[in-house]
C-alpha cells in the first residue's frame, strides 16, 4: 500500500497525544523500564520535555499516515532532526500503524516517505529505537537496511 504523510495540526496532535502517551508507558512498562504505578506520569513527562511547544516544537515533524487515496488514518509518525553533531541526521520517535491496518505494508510505505522528507531537510541518516521485544518491527527496520548501533542491557537484582 502507498501511503501519504499528513502534517498535524494541533487537534490531531492532541489526539495524537490520547494514543501515543498510553502506548509509549505500556511498552515501557513491557520492556521492564518502568512501574506501572508510574508510567502515565513519566510518558506524559518525556513527551512534554520533548515537545514543549507541541507540533509546533522546532526541528519535530508529527504526521498522520494516510492511504494515497484515502482521508482515513492508518498511523502516525514523529520524527526529529539534529543537527548538533556537524551531521544533519534523523531520528524517529515514534511510528505506530493502527492495528487493523497491521501487516499491509503501511509501515513500509510510511519509513519510504519519511526518509524522503529527512533527506529532503538534509538529514545524512535515519535513527530509530525498538523495543528488544517488538521482534516484527526488528524485521521490518533490518530489511529496510537499519542497522543495530548499540545495546542497552539489564540485569534485574
Amino acid at each position: 500500500m502507498t501511503t501519504v504523510l499528513v502534517a498535524m495540526d494541533s487537534a490531531a496532535f492532541e489526539n495524537y497525544l490520547q494514543i501515543a502517551i498510553p502506548a509509549y508507558a505500556q511498552t515501557n512498562i513491557e520492556s521492564g523500564r518502568w512501574e506501572a504505578s508510574t508510567a502515565l506520569e513519566q510518558s506524559r513527562q518525556a513527551h512534554s520535555a520533548l515537545l514543549p511547544q507541541g507540533a509546533e516544537t522546532e526541528n519535530h515533524y508529527l504526521f498522520n499516515i494516510r492511504t494515497e487515496n484515502s482521508d482515513e488514518n492508518v498511523g502516525h509518525i514523529w520524527v526529529h532532526i539534529d543537527d548538533q553533531h556537524s551531521l544533519r541526521t534523523a531520528f524517529i520517535y515514534d511510528i505506530e500503524i493502527y492495528e487493523s491496518f497491521r501487516r499491509k505494508g503501511y509501515a513500509r510505505s510510511a519509513l519510504k516517505n519519511i526518509e524522503e522528507f529527512v533527506a529532503g531537510l538534509g538529514a545524512r541518516s535515519l535513527g530509530l529505537h525498538v523495543f528488544n521485544h517488538n521482534q516484527s518491527a526488528r524485521a521490518l527496520y533490518e530489511s529496510m537496511g537499519f542497522v543495530t548501533v548499540s545495546h542497552n542491557m539489564k540485569k534485574t537484582i
